[in-house]
């Protein structure tokens, strides 16, 4: 069973990616896409047909997250708390399976403590909240296998995906005592005209979190929205900050053009619900979002 990752949408090539033996395709979740990347997000019409195809699905979520900058408790929360909601109520995503988040760098030791296990605590905490304490997902980890032994000894994750670099921090070791689920391979490459990475699954952990959906069960209905309608007017897009002001932490961004609720003003910046469902995000600049 071959097994890819690719940031590109895969709807028109399962065709012949079937026929290079491909039965798993890991796809994207994130804040945002970007011009580099236009359809790296995982949207509904593309697992419909990955599941029609017979293909297994998995998902990572990312948002740049291969610097130590990336990575706070608020920053995990409000990551956890996007993917969990795109997870429910855009893919319907089933019960039982992994969403894992990317650690794309070779962290330390100290960065580990310091940023990347408040991010995966703050990661449990939006999960925790939009189940009612009783996720419906486990969390799994891409990185080094430093990173995912200290966050599977607190308990923070249990799904592991080794990154390609063996010169990450402890993950020759963790490959060869076979604590992974998921073990990314070099060199990345091209397969039915799509950049992909190939990937082997450990057959002592054939469950690495992998789903279909089920086409005859609607993916959640959202709540109704709250606020009026907004669109972001910045060329270069809108921070999605903790708080109402510039010192309040970066959490997300909204790109030019994305429409958003906008449910109060405080000093100057908007309480935006980005997701349409009646829940707020977080706090963006009011002066760059304009009443559509």
């Amino acid at each position: 069973m071959t097994i890819i990752d690719t940031p590109f949408n895969t709807k028109s090539s399962l065709t012949c990616l079937r026929s290079k033996g491909v039965r798993t395709v890991i796809r994207y979740y994130n804040f945002s896409n970007s011009g580099v990347f236009p359809n790296k997000r995982l949207e509904l019409p593309e697992a419909e047909a990955l599941t029609a195809n017979g293909m297994q699905i998995a998902v990572v979520f990312q948002q740049r997250q291969d610097r130590v900058a990336d990575f706070s408790r608020a920053k995990g929360f409000a990551a956890g708390r996007t993917a969990f909601r795109h997870a429910q109520h855009s893919i319907g995503q089933p019960a039982g399976s992994g969403i894992y988040f990317s650690v794309d760098f070779d962290a330390s030791n100290n960065e580990i403590t310091n940023n990347v296990i408040p991010y995966f605590e703050g990661v449990r905490d939006a999960f925790n909240q939009e189940s009612g304490g009783n996720s419906d997902y486990r969390v799994g980890v891409y990185g080094s296998g430093l990173v995912s032994s200290t966050l599977t000894d607190k308990g923070l994750i249990q799904l592991t995906w080794l990154a390609m670099s063996r010169g990450f921090r402890g993950t020759r070791a963790a490959l060869e005592a076979g604590e992974f689920h998921l073990a990314q391979r070099a060199p990345a490459t091209t397969l039915c005209g799509l950049g992909v990475d190939l990937n082997d699954a450990n057959p002592d952990r054939p469950d690495f979190g992998s789903f279909t959906i089920d086409a005859a069960i609607e993916p959640a209905t959202p709540v109704a929205t709250i606020g009026t309608r907004h669109r972001v007017s910045a060329r270069s897009g809108l921070r999605l900050r903790e708080g109402p002001g510039a010192q309040f932490e970066i959490i997300g961004g909204v790109p030019f053009g994305q429409i958003v609720f906008v449910e109060s003003t405080v000093d100057g910046f908007a309480r935006v619900d980005v997701e349409g469902d009646g829940q707020i995000d977080g706090f963006a600049s009011a002066a760059f979002l304009e009443p559509v």
